[in-house]
């Protein structure tokens, strides 16, 4: 009895399966404009190697005669589509979600669709492969082309805009670089470098690398390709191999840019300065990618992001490991809902209204700073020699600066470091930006943000562009995407220690050395001169 049900059952499904795709297919063939009702279904289309990909269509309310651009909405790294507009993750909860759904409501075509490895869809994780991740984005549209009715389209076909966060945005670059139908993007808290942002000079984020293959192989079992895998492994021993380098320097923006395919949309960038994953400085990046090949680009920068399991917390927790806030405060200013400013950015862009509102290029949360230009590293300070000797509970502070009023600062700025270490150079120093508090004296790292340096590492592939010198040279890196605040009387500084709760472990011989260089800082913001 329980296996004639079963059969039951399956038989009604795929009868309701087939009528759904009679509709469309009639609705297509005779080219009528009708009344369509709003409502959603499931689909699953394959792509052009055979993987079979499955994805929820929102079909919206439209009159006789009306038309709809297509919203693709996609999900991050471990999770699944929204396959359902309330008992979903995303129907409820997460914030891309929300915003599919009311542009659902507000008539436009959405689909939601699980990326290759994750949920209902078939295929291996290759993290963004071109040919395959960013390949799958086009396949959808096609299928929407051929499948669904009174689509709104322009010379290049159906206009589209995508918005995802975290893994659902670094595809977005990506696919755009390669087809002009998908005409504006919402790249959310994602990369421009995935191998500069996984292994910063060169030292792997082990802690999240690790969590990321615990979601990825395990909680989508099995799911990752075999070279991915192999390049999992060589993390783990500290440090990319060249075959990672290889397997992963086209699953990214960077690629695209250098070789003259930026990013041909519209873009809305969200990026998080509380991101230890994907710093502010990959937004930066592709924004300035993207306004270079000449196509409109606005930079969001909150304080939420991908934070470190058990290390960070969300200011409500309800999200534990990312967040990105409701609203943002541009220029001290004005303040706009991130949620409905992206539904009306798409407006303006595929729909052609008029805008509501007008963006700056670069809005920062609490921030003075309007264009990109301002966050370039301006101001010039000298690192006088100095001794440290840090230890796993004591790091050692350098003072840079000391407000004489409230100062604002943000950008990424940029270290040249010289080390010249009395015991051994195979050391990974571990670099914040922090404030030391008039009131208090205690050290306030900014925005929780990291950035490693390997000594011999640094050095080593400095002197090797370096012929003819002696002695040790000044190595350059560019520290973390930081925005914040100074009081009166509060001294901004670097903060060096010899251990991370972003990475591994690692066992260090005892450092003792003498460091020197310079720093150069963004422009800082004085508040009497920023009103």
């Amino acid at each position: 009895m329980r296996s004639y049900v079963f059969w039951l059952c399956s038989c009604l499904m795929f009868v309701l399966q087939g009528c759904v795709h009679a509709t469309i297919q009639t609705s297509m063939l005779t080219g009528k404009s009708s009344e369509l009702k709003q409502r959603y279904y499931q689909a699953k289309t394959t792509a052009p190697d055979g993987t079979v990909l499955a994805f929820t269509v929102y079909q919206p309310h439209l009159k006789p005669g009306q038309s709809a651009p297509l919203i693709l909405h996609t999900h991050g790294f471990g999770l699944s589509r929204m396959k359902r507009p309330e008992l979903s993750l995303y129907g409820f909860l997460l914030p891309t979600g929300q915003v599919a759904k009311t542009a659902w409501q507000n008539r436009y075509w959405v689909i939601s669709y699980d990326q290759r490895g994750h949920g209902d869809s078939q295929g291996k994780i290759r993290l963004t492969d071109p040919d395959k991740e960013a390949q799958d984005v086009i396949t959808l549209m096609n299928w929407a082309e051929h499948n669904l009715p009174q689509l709104a389209k322009n010379r290049y076909g159906v206009r589209t805009g995508m918005v995802g966060e975290s893994y659902a945005g670094g595809v977005q670059y990506l696919a755009s670089a390669l087809d002009p139908r998908l005409q504006a993007i919402v790249p959310v808290t994602t990369w421009y470098d995935l191998i500069n942002s996984l292994a910063p000079n060169g030292v792997p984020k082990s802690n999240w690398i690790g969590f990321l293959n615990l979601i990825g192989d395990w909680w989508n079992w099995n799911k990752f390709d075999p070279e991915l895998k192999q390049a999992y492994v060589a993390t783990q021993r500290g440090r990319l191999q060249p075959a990672t380098y290889d397997f992963l320097k086209t699953h990214q923006a960077s690629w695209f840019c250098s070789n003259n395919q930026p990013p041909q949309a519209y873009a809305l960038i969200i990026q998080g300065f509380r991101d230890v994953l994907f710093p502010f400085n990959e937004a930066v990046k592709a924004a300035q990618c993207i306004r270079q090949a000449q196509h409109e680009v606005h930079l969001i920068g909150v304080q939420g992001g991908h934070l470190q399991p058990f290390a960070q917390h969300s200011p409500r927790g309800n999200t534990p490991f990312w967040y990105i806030g409701k609203t943002v405060n541009c220029g001290n200013q004005q303040q706009y809902n991130l949620q409905k400013m992206i539904v009306h950015w798409f407006d303006q862009k595929l729909k052609d209204q008029p805008p509501l509102m007008t963006l700056p290029e670069l809005c920062v949360d609490q921030s003075p700073v309007t264009t990109l230009n301002e966050l370039i590293p301006a101001n010039t300070y000298i690192l006088n020699k100095t001794r440290i000797v840090p230890t796993a509970t004591q790091a050692v502070f350098i003072p840079i600066y000391t407000a004489n009023q409230r100062t604002y600062i943000t950008g990424a700025p940029l270290l040249s470091l010289q080390v010249e270490p009395r015991s051994t150079t195979a050391a990974t120093l571990f670099i914040s930006m922090a404030i030391k508090s008039k009131v208090t004296g205690k050290y306030d790292i900014l925005n929780d943000q990291t950035t490693p340096f390997h000594v011999a590492r640094k050095q080593s592939d400095d002197q090797s562009t370096h012929t003819g010198h002696e002695g040790a040279q000044p190595s350059g890196i560019e520290l973390a995407g930081i925005n914040g605040s100074l009081q009166q009387g509060d001294t901004l500084g670097l903060l060096i220690n010899t251990q991370s709760i972003y990475y591994q472990k690692i066992k260090q011989p005892k450092i003792e050395a003498w460091i020197s260089g310079q720093m150069m800082l963004p422009q800082l913001w004085h508040e009497a001169a920023s009103k």
